[in-house]
């Protein structure tokens, strides 16, 4: 199951820009929750394909959509947190 991704707690706030240490601990965290996201996603998918092999055709055809449609879901989140993660940091309100 796909955890949650939600970075905008590390965004760079006035109140922390100019403080180095600490843009660059939210900036290297942010960037693992990515990392980790994005590796798990792809794993599931992995963990999937294998399932469908498996599958009769018709069922693998079937699920190679459903999967195809659960990655696209999956990338839209990722795109979507690291914009709102980019706006707030820029000083901009997240949508």
């Amino acid at each position: 199951m796909q955890r949650p991704l939600n970075i905008i707690d590390l965004a760079i706030t006035d109140e922390v820009s100019h403080d180095a240490v600490e843009v660059a601990r939210r900036l290297d965290k942010a960037a693992d929750l990515v990392e980790d996201f994005a590796a798990d996603a792809a794993l599931n998918a992995l963990d999937g394909l294998l399932s469908l092999a498996a599958a009769p055709a018709r069922a693998g055809l079937q699920g190679t959509r459903q999967l195809a449609a659960e990655m696209s879901q999956q990338t839209e989140i990722l795109h979507s947190e690291i914009e709102r993660f980019l706006a707030v940091s820029a000083g901009q309100r997240p949508n």
